[in-house]
């Protein structure tokens, strides 16, 4: 067979998308049957080859300039952002995440539309796939791949909306616009019993030619998260521990002091530590990830994002404690004796004995005064830091359209998550060989020092540990809105004024915050202070976005919402 990426060239995917009636965006051209481009469904399922074409037509995701979904990087950046790691320019993930979350909220409604384009792929796929003459055994396993697929985007409904429909064959228009909300518990239900299925029958691996397939591996990962979601940690920890033990991943070191950097840049998707990505192809299926995730000092970025100070705080300093127990951290100079993450994930500027980021030839800096590029009070929302995690040296031009990779899963989690699962589900367990086989491995490719079990004797502080762990290895790869939402602590982490840059009262300093009324305001420690926000206990469910129930009269809302 074709290589999958090659396949991607010639495929003919509106087969599964656009052409499906299953789509549950109601009165839209989403809905047209039988556009002119599309093959009928009564013509295309011929043979094997056919059922091949539509099966890798379900592995394309959306691209270009479509960002509001659980499997782009921007839309897994929104999510993160939304938790407390950060926030957008235009306010999109704040208002996606506080008091003033509103059913009309338009990046909400994307999240929803775009994850019922994907599951009517999978649905129109999985109706006629069993119709198709060709082997039962592949047969078996290429709908198994696709079922897993759907359960990734119903899982991520349900966690995120709570009561959703959950279309499982293709539907008429008028299916669609009338198909009631499936409780959250029967959703999870469905998710796991495909997952299961799915682990079964999907192999270890695949052949080079056919790599970027799902595996077993990624089945369990995926039904780990749902155990998570539902504290099922025993459940979680077993199936963790499965992965584990296959041997199948590891941690990458391949680039030495560089292996974390390396690994969210182009060539990453090949890591021995990807479980499962979603990769582009050039000219072909790219998305706008580096025109929004580049500072504006950096080849025309556009510098959307602001990660808040307090995940910057978060980062360990070089001896492997926190800023506040840390004997090399200076609060006047502080992104000296910084982790290696830290360098890796954030654009920070020149203070103290810290040069800035050096990015190609450019150092970033944003105290250059104002309306410079990115000054750290340049909009309202910027704040002096800059995502730098997934940005590729190599890419200087054409950040628009661009090829790149996102990684959906990746071994760091399972260690972090069978942790987690270990910890809650019989913290006796969690001695020095569980610590050294998790926490200190992530922590060692980092040069970090490893936690002994003395440092570490009960079960919240293992907990505490993990959890700031979490944080800082898993930024900016959309696990923080899961994580707080999930460990109910939403309604603290996400209800104060947020920070950025350290600034100064000295006026020859670089960073001089101004004086009297223009004074930029800061907290007790000189960080600026630049965002307040508020997170309500109705906030942990996305409302069902309005423009669904004005057709769907079927469709009831979450509680707290008009």
């Amino acid at each position: 067979m074709k290589p999958l990426l090659q396949i991607l060239h010639i495929a003919k995917l509106s087969v599964y998308s656009l052409a499906l009636s299953g789509v549950l965006v109601s009165c839209s051209d989403l809905l047209e049957k039988n556009p002119p481009s599309a093959i009928s469904d009564n013509t295309f399922w011929t043979g094997e080859n056919d059922a091949y074409l539509a099966l890798v037509g379900c592995y394309r995701f959306q691209t270009g300039w479509s960002h509001d979904d659980f499997a782009t990087p921007q839309g897994l950046l929104y999510l993160d952002f939304a938790g407390g790691n950060g926030t957008e320019k235009e306010n999109f993930t704040t208002l996606m995440a506080s008091s003033n979350t509103v059913a009309t909220n338009g990046n909400i409604e994307w999240y929803w539309k775009n994850a019922y384009t994907q599951i009517a792929k999978y649905n129109n796929f999985l109706a006629n796939v069993g119709k198709c003459p060709m082997d039962e055994d592949t047969r078996e396993k290429w709908s198994a791949e696709v079922k897993t697929l759907r359960a990734y985007f119903l899982f991520n409904l349900a966690f995120y909306f709570k009561d959703v429909p959950m279309p499982l064959a293709p539907l008429t228009v008028e299916e669609a616009n009338t198909i009631k909300q499936t409780a959250q518990a029967d959703v999870y239900a469905q998710v796991e019993t495909d997952l299961k299925e799915a682990a079964r029958i999907l192999p270890d691996s695949y052949d080079a030619e056919e790599y970027g397939r799902l595996t077993n591996g990624a089945a369990k990962v995926l039904l780990s998260r749902l155990y998570l979601a539902q504290d099922r940690w025993g459940d979680a920890a077993d199936i963790l521990d499965e992965v584990i033990i296959s041997g199948s991943y590891q941690l990458d070191r391949r680039n030495g002091d560089e292996s974390y950097e390396k690994l969210f840049q182009i060539g990453g998707e090949y890591s021995p530590e990807t479980i499962f990505c979603i990769m582009g192809i050039a000219d072909k299926f790219t998305n706008s990830r580096y025109q929004y995730l580049y500072p504006e000092c950096a080849y025309g970025g556009w510098h959307q994002f602001a990660p808040y100070n307090e995940l910057v705080k978060e980062y360990f300093c070089t001896d492997g404690k926190d800023i506040d127990n840390s004997g090399v951290y200076d609060d006047n100079d502080p992104y000296a004796n910084r982790e290696i993450r830290l360098y890796a994930s954030i654009f920070l500027p020149p203070l103290g004995s810290y040069p800035g980021t050096k990015y190609n030839d450019i150092t970033y800096n944003c105290f250059q005064g104002p309306n410079t590029a990115d000054s750290y009070n340049r909009f309202p929302l910027f704040n002096g830091y800059c995502p730098k995690k997934g940005c590729d040296p190599s890419i200087t031009n054409n950040l628009g359209s661009t090829p790149t990779y996102t990684p959906l899963m990746r071994y760091a989690e399972v260690l972090l998550s069978y942790l987690e699962a270990l910890n809650e589900s019989n913290p006796g367990a969690v001695d020095q060989t569980v610590l050294d086989l998790t926490i200190n491995d992530i922590r060692n490719r980092v040069k970090l020092p490893k936690y002994q079990k003395s440092d570490l004797p009960t079960q919240e502080d293992v907990r505490k540990a993990v959890r700031k762990e979490r944080r800082v290895e898993l930024a900016f790869e959309g696990f923080r809105y899961f994580d707080v939402l999930r460990w109910g602590i939403a309604e603290q982490e996400l209800n104060h004024t947020f920070t950025g840059v350290k600034l100064s009262d000295d006026p020859s300093a670089p960073n001089y915050r101004g004086s009297g009324s223009a004074a930029s305001p800061v907290d007790q420690d000189m960080y600026y202070q630049f965002e307040k926000r508020t997170w309500a206990a109705h906030n942990r469910y996305f409302p069902i976005p309005q423009s669904e129930r004005n057709v769907n009269k079927n469709l009831e809302q979450n509680e707290g919402y008009n």
